[in-house]
């Protein structure tokens, strides 16, 4: 069995005996709005089929982000699935401009499940590399969209993409500008 783009079933995690964890990591900006349907649209494509396959209960994490983060929370939200949250930082909240920006971002953290916390008072790279580091470590699966560059920054999209690749973690790369979706290999360890 495949799911979008022939990405074979096969290469998943077999049924647990806990609620099966899919994580998200991207960019806190989309180039436009054709971008964002597409990621909108790949996103719900992805995760109703993953509730499709034999993966037991589901449940989505998020680091509730700008950009491709809460766009996750939200289409995950509307196919009712379980959404549990982390937070990178204690003033999180203060990327999101006041108003309606804000508003969601707090919609999202109530509707969550659970919110986690991670230990930083501030934003910053460290905090949201840290952030990166347990999606990875707490998930089953990594979808990442994301442009396939590296990381312009500590802890950006490219650097959770290297890390989930070395912990052997399956990730399925939604393109942001070649608007592909596959899966990636993890790097061969040099155990």
């Amino acid at each position: 069995m495949y799911l979008s783009a022939g990405i074979p079933t096969d290469q998943l995690p077999a049924r647990l005996n806990r609620p099966f964890a899919i994580a998200v990591t991207g960019h806190c900006q989309l180039s436009n709005l054709a971008t964002r349907r597409f990621v909108e649209r790949a996103l719900s494509t992805l995760l109703d089929q993953l509730q499709r396959l034999d993966l037991g209960d589901i449940v989505a994490l998020s680091g509730l982000a700008a950009g491709v983060d809460t766009i996750f929370a939200e289409v995950v939200l509307a196919q009712g699935i379980p959404l549990e949250s982390c937070l990178a930082c204690a003033d999180i909240a203060a990327n999101f401009a006041p108003g309606p920006e804000r508003e969601r971002f707090l919609m999202l953290v109530e509707r969550s499940r659970r919110v986690y916390h991670l230990p930083y008072i501030a934003r910053s790279n460290t905090a949201y590399m840290a952030l990166g580091h347990w999606l990875v470590d707490t998930s089953d699966l990594l979808i990442a969209v994301w442009n396939g560059q590296p990381a312009a920054a500590l802890g950006g999209t490219g650097d959770v993409v290297v890390y989930a690749r070395q912990r052997e973690r399956p990730v399925i790369h939604i393109h942001t500008v070649e608007r592909t979706i596959r899966l990636l290999l993890p790097t061969p360890s040099s155990r």
